[in-house]
């Protein structure tokens, strides 16, 4: 280590003037950390609560050096000290600490309902809320308390969310109420700060983010047949400004079937798709419709449908009772099984459960080689989610019964949060801590 190394930390303090903290402006549970700088350094911020443990990337603008700190419920006193390099030798601040403000009133609590986190500790749960007054896009720990938060009044639901593929965001789609116009995908930093914001008119459910800054949305596609006004759906290919394309439509390899879907008034909502999932092994998309219990797989070099699991001409099942019903949520996972949140027969309130099947490719038949049911029985009406973790657990949404629960590969409930009545929760994602860990940095 060089001699001069002592001397730079001892002019640590003088080299980070105008150094302030404070919670931040968009996200009060997350604190805003700036100095007056020239352009051209390597910064950052190194944080944690009593040890630091975190850092922070500092970003130059307007003559400052800048970085948000995330990662805390509300009034947590955080440890920061800021750092930049010079030359081959790093330089720091002094250590200080800031409290955190408090979230805004209206955001769900969040009670543990079973377990232990299996995970480590410091993983983040993103989700999405739709209450009776607008919804939020939140990121939770694993203990339940929110962490950071988008808001939204109450003509608007946010209904899906994911991280950013660069990790420094969250890309989430909305809905208005009464306006399927004004429907759109927007993206922001973790500050709060928009990067971009789009309106995808008549988008509604999940998305699915693709190579190249691309994203693939559903949009209702009603035409008429004959005397009725038919609701179909497509997927677009959505760019950050805006520009789309058509990746599929359900007009070009389905038909309706009015005695399925029949009308009432003039009007019948067809498929009703409500979920998209992105594979990179083999860059192709599922999109799964609801009202005919079929999951299409396309492949997006060719535009092409490569298979239909379930419905009615789609692949089939060993038995009726291992058929998925009113599904969400298609996933793949890392061996190529289909994981499907099976709603199964709302309006007889038939339980909802977890399904893994196998793809028997030579029968062309789907067989189930995990189920999970919570002990209550409940009926998910709305919404509803299954991802596969790096470790072979699965992480779930229970949509309207307000619901996050991780089960282990054998189909055991590992950990749960429950969220407070009324609240209805998009699908969960685990992601890692927004900043690495300093131990894990070169």
């Amino acid at each position: 280590m060089s001699s001069l190394l002592p001397l730079a930390l001892l002019l640590g303090c003088g080299a980070f003037p105008g150094l302030e903290a404070a919670p931040g402006e968009r996200i009060a549970t997350t604190l805003s950390v700036s100095w007056r700088g020239e352009p051209g350094q390597e910064a950052w911020v190194d944080y944690g609560v009593g040890e630091l443990t975190h850092r922070a990337p500092a970003r130059f603008a307007d003559g400052q050096y800048f970085a948000t700190l995330v990662g805390f419920p509300a009034l947590t006193e955080v440890s920061y000290r800021p750092g930049h390099r010079v030359g081959d030798e790093d330089v720091f601040g002094d250590l200080s600490t800031e409290i955190v403000g408090l979230p805004p009133a209206g955001l769900p609590a969040f009670t543990a309902l079973a377990g232990e986190w299996t995970g480590a500790s410091d993983e983040l749960i993103l989700t999405t809320t739709i209450g009776q007054e607008g919804g939020n896009v939140i990121l939770l720990n694993t203990d339940g308390d929110v962490i950071w938060y988008v808001t939204f009044p109450s003509r608007f639901a946010p209904v899906h969310a994911e991280p950013t593929r660069d990790g420094d965001g969250i890309i989430y789609n909305f809905v208005v109420r009464e306006d399927d116009a004004e429907a759109g995908l927007c993206q922001v930093e973790v500050s709060g700060a928009e990067r971009f914001c789009v309106t995808v008119p008549n988008s509604h459910h999940s998305f699915a983010q693709l190579p190249g800054e691309r994203y693939a949305m559903l949009v209702a596609d009603s035409r008429r047949v004959g005397d009725t006004l038919v609701e179909g759906d497509s997927l677009l290919e959505v760019d950050s400004s805006g520009e789309r394309g058509v990746l599929y439509s359900a007009w070009d390899h389905l038909t309706w079937d009015p005695e399925a879907q029949p009308a009432t008034d003039g009007y019948a909502e067809w498929t009703h798709a409500n979920g998209v999932f992105y594979d990179e092994a083999d860059d192709t998309v599922l999109v799964s419709m609801r009202n005919l219990s079929a999951v299409s797989q396309i492949d997006l070099k060719t535009n092409e449908v490569l298979a239909v699991y379930g419905g009615t001409d789609g692949w089939g099942f060993p038995l009726p009772s291992d058929t998925f019903i009113y599904a969400h949520g298609p996933a793949f996972t890392a061996d190529g099984d289909l994981l499907i949140f099976d709603n199964q027969d709302v309006r007889e309130r038939a339980p909802s459960r977890v399904m893994r099947y196998r793809r028997n490719t030579e029968l062309q038949r789907l067989e189930p080689n995990y189920v999970y049911y919570p002990d209550d029985g409940r009926s998910v009406s709305v919404l509803g989610s299954v991802y596969e973790l790096d470790d072979g657990d699965l992480m779930t949404s229970w949509g309207s019964s307000g619901e996050l629960l991780r089960l282990s590969p054998d189909a055991e409930l590992l950990w749960g949060l429950g969220s407070s009545v009324g609240f209805i929760l998009g699908a969960a994602q685990v992601m890692p801590p927004i900043h690495p860990r300093i131990e894990d940095l070169d």
